[in-house]
């Protein structure tokens, strides 16, 4: 295979997973742009859908998505990724088998070839991962507000599935859009417990979880949901504040952690893709091997350190 169709079939390649991506960004933003718009000419036969995406793995071929399948469906759920787990398998596949053929391209049969598909790999899985934490952490922000209005509109007299309402109509995203599913899924004929719970499965958050306990709870027992709620938004905002504070505490510590691990492991991969025969004896020697596992194993010792040291119990 000459280079010049490798690298054509490497561009190619990288167009399609860029096409995918931007799709999926592209219409993330239509719907944050026209939250409105997309409520008010949604059918009952959309939210269906929507929720059986959600829900359903059906269609979902076995020889891709057998690998811890429900776990990968949260995390897409979570994320606000509209993809089936074989889905994202397929775009995990595609990118592993463009870093590899442009390793290919770059080195011919080397090392560097299976290094650069498992990095291609594992990209997607990155930014699936850091596209939930952040979604995440904007959530449970905006959270205590979404509390408080609910606890204001039941003082008002209204219920706890109208009160949702006012969730969606005054929060932000991602909390508006999580608490609108919620209350369509009401509309559909759900119990308020079954559709907060289903909320509780996509986003994962430890504080909605406790909102929905005291709901259910008071569901069964009765009490002052509306006064519930406002004392446990404030304690989650001074929880808040209180992480905040340690976290600003601890960021020069965190932040030499990370330096001190990556900026060895970014030096010698630097050294071995611009100049590879100054660093090749360091694969070929046993005791470039012994090095190597010195290394890394000191590495790992220090990160666990300064970790344990600035871990809060």
């Amino acid at each position: 295979m000459s280079p010049l169709l490798v690298i054509v079939v490497a561009i190619a390649a990288a167009l399609g997973v860029g096409s995918v991506m931007y799709g999926i960004v592209a219409r993330n933003r239509e719907e944050a742009a026209a939250p409105d718009a997309r409520v008010t000419y949604r059918t009952l036969a959309d939210v269906r859908e929507q929720l059986r995406r959600r829900f359903e793995p059906t269609g979902t071929p076995v020889w891709i998505a057998q690998q811890t399948p429900n776990r990968l469906a949260a995390d897409l759920a979570s994320a606000d990724l509209q993809l089936r787990p074989y889905e994202f398998r397929i775009l995990q596949v595609i990118s592993a088998i463009v870093f590899a053929v442009i390793g290919y391209a770059r080195f011919n049969v080397n090392l560097a070839v299976p290094v650069l598909a498992v990095l291609g790999y594992v990209l997607p899985t990155i930014y699936l991962r850091n596209r939930r934490g952040h979604r995440l952490r904007m959530f449970e922000a905006g959270l205590p507000r979404a509390m408080e209005l609910i606890a204001n509109s039941m003082k008002a007299g209204q219920s706890v599935a109208q009160a949702l309402g006012a969730v969606t109509e005054n929060a932000a995203p991602p909390v508006s859009d999580e608490f609108r599913l919620a209350q369509r899924e009401i509309e559909l004929g759900a119990s308020v417990e079954s559709a907060l719970s289903n909320m509780v499965k996509r986003i994962g958050s430890t504080d909605l979880r406790l909102m929905v306990m005291v709901i259910t709870i008071q569901h069964a027992v009765g009490g002052d949901l509306p006064a519930i709620l406002t004392t446990l938004a404030d304690t989650m905002r001074q929880r808040a504040e209180m992480r905040e504070e340690i976290m600003a505490a601890t960021a020069q510590s965190r932040a030499s952690s990370l330096i001190i691990t990556l900026l060895p492991v970014i030096a010698a991969a630097f050294l071995y893709f611009v100049v590879p025969d100054y660093f090749r004896p360091m694969f070929i020697n046993p005791v470039g091997w012994v090095i190597l596992g010195l290394a890394a194993g000191l590495l790992a010792a220090g990160n666990v350190i300064i970790r344990r040291i600035t871990a809060i119990a």
